[in-house]
């Protein structure tokens, strides 16, 4: 069995620090995952790499994507997160809807955090 992978365009704002101006990733991971696998994957790519490190965040409580987006409990993403997810046609993708939402293969994703 041949493990499919697909990349994706991952851009990251938050009012402080290195993300005030915001960075982009490009992260590659399994062909039916999610946001929140992307996150996880981006998260422990910088973990292992320090690649791009933003963290830690926030006096120290924030260390890592996943926490700072993704409500776990919920299975959500924050409400103070804005969301702009497009396919690579253009194709709109609810990820504040359905965080659960396979995502398409090459598409550009930007997350504000603390957007609101």
């Amino acid at each position: 069995m041949v493990l499919k992978i697909k990349t994706i365009k991952l851009t990251l704002f938050a009012p402080q620090g290195k993300l005030s101006n915001g960075i982009d990733y490009e992260v590659k991971f399994k062909d039916d995952g999610t946001i929140v696998d992307a996150l996880g994957f981006l998260d422990k790519e910088i973990y292992e790499n320090r690649r791009q490190t933003v963290f830690p965040l926030y006096k120290g409580l924030i260390q890592s994507y996943l926490q700072l987006i993704w409500d776990a409990e919920n299975n959500k993403i924050y409400d103070d997160c804005a969301v702009n997810a497009y396919g690579p046609n253009r194709e709109f993708m609810p990820l504040m809807d359905n965080p659960d939402f396979n995502l398409h293969p090459n598409s550009a994703i930007t997350i504000a955090v603390h957007a609101d």
